[in-house]
């Protein structure tokens, strides 16, 4: 297949690590993964909020400079995943009167920028509009309404927000590291990308990426997002009590939690150990499998417990037809599929990212769900057919039209 010379930079910058990926676009629309950085961030970022900007940026620096070497690429331009507590989503509905005889593309602008007249609060700022389907003098489910006759046209749209300075301490980290934000897209919309098929957003579908400090839930309903939610729970929370309750150092707790750790302690031999150190003196020690089971499986449902509550409060948990899709790193725990289940009262599936093209070197690590964020930063901007609106007033006005010089 011939390829392009485009690229696209994706930046997911969680609260344990930061995730780069270079990716190169082909002719056709595909695209394949060639390079990828990681880089840890443990002091960066609270609940997907950036309280040190600097060490953020460092983070970052150091995560684009391994993809860099990997890909053999030099980067400018990155598209930026953004999650956080205060990410919310507001639905809305957008009504003009066609001027001439058909749907012009003026038309189309003119009614999303209708849809998007709502009363926020000063500190909040709008991030993006996801746009739905479009009605035409009343016939409902129109993708794209251009040339059609029409007297009266609607939209119906997501709208969403976070607060001003989140956005500005994190655009500042990463414009500190050197690089400039060429878009924008909140993370629960980039998985989707990455581990939603379209039929499942047809019929409905819940999407729960689990990361170390957020979770990020979006429900989908005729192909487009009608919900968007962040708890600021995750697996550091699973972390910080297995260093708790087993008494190992924090980094130990992560390693074992990642490398062992299940949601089924009935499942788990009692003679299954693992060799670790104690905190505070690293003195060996081992540990049983079955203990760092009963300690997980407690706060995994807890957060899964919340997200039921985050879907019923939406009042669209009825909407969800197909499967809930789990993703993000802490998916990655053995059995979660079968306690989320239990859990949701729902059908769970384990949502692996989508890769167009095989990526030499990398696609084993890339078809995890840790990956989910990233990868759809990048299906989000390469192969999306509708436009993303986003508010560029006052300090956003530094961030460039996401359209524009798309590829470096």
């Amino acid at each position: 297949m011939a390829k392009g010379n485009a690229m696209i930079a994706a930046l997911d910058i969680g609260t344990k690590s930061v995730t780069t990926l270079i990716a190169q676009k082909s002719d056709d629309g595909t695209f394949s993964i060639i390079g990828k950085g990681v880089a840890d961030n443990n002091n960066g970022l609270i609940a997907g909020d950036v309280v040190d900007v600097q060490a953020t940026a460092a983070a970052i620096r150091d995560s684009v400079a391994e993809a860099e070497q990997i890909s053999s690429k030099r980067i400018k331009k990155v598209y930026v995943g953004i999650s956080g507590e205060g990410v919310r989503s507001i639905n809305s509905h957008g009504v003009i009167q066609v001027r001439g005889q058909e749907v012009a593309k003026t038309d189309m602008n003119r009614v999303i920028e209708q849809a998007k007249i709502i009363t926020l609060p000063d500190d909040r700022e709008i991030i993006s509009v996801e746009i739905g389907k479009y009605t035409v003098d009343g016939k409902a489910g129109i993708v794209n309404p251009i040339g059609m006759a029409c007297r009266r046209l609607e939209v119906d749209v997501l709208i969403i927000t976070m607060p001003k300075t989140m956005f500005r301490n994190l655009y500042k980290a990463v414009e500190d590291a050197g690089f400039f934000v060429n878009g924008v897209v909140v993370s629960a919309i980039a998985s989707s990308w990455a581990v939603l098929e379209d039929d499942e957003k047809n019929i409905g579908v819940a999407m729960v990426d689990i990361g170390d400090g957020v979770a990020d839930i979006a429900i989908y309903q005729n192909g487009a997002p009608v919900y968007v939610a962040v708890m600021p729970m995750g697996g550091k929370f699973i972390t910080d009590d297995i260093s708790k309750v087993m008494k190992i150092p924090p980094a130990e707790a992560e390693r074992v939690k990642c490398k062992y750790g299940n949601v089924r302690p009935e499942y788990v031999s009692d003679s299954e150990v693992f060799d670790t150190v104690v905190i505070g003196t690293n003195a060996p020690t081992t540990k049983k499998v079955k203990q760092l089971a009963t300690v997980i499986t407690p706060r995994i449902e807890e957060i899964l417990i919340e997200v039921k509550k985050k879907l019923m409060e939406s009042q669209k948990e009825n909407i969800i037809q197909s499967d809930i899709v789990l993703t993000g790193g802490s998916a990655q725990l053995k059995n979660i599929q079968c306690v989320a289940e239990d859990t949701l009262e729902q059908t769970v599936r384990i949502g692996i990212p989508k890769i167009d093209e095989p990526s030499i070197g990398l696609n084993d690590v890339l078809t995890s769900p840790g990956f989910a964020t990233a990868v759809g930063i990048i299906r989000h901007f390469s192969c999306r057919k509708q436009m993303e609106i986003a508010k560029r007033n006052g300090w956003l006005a530094r961030v460039a039209d996401i359209f524009r010089n798309f590829f470096e």
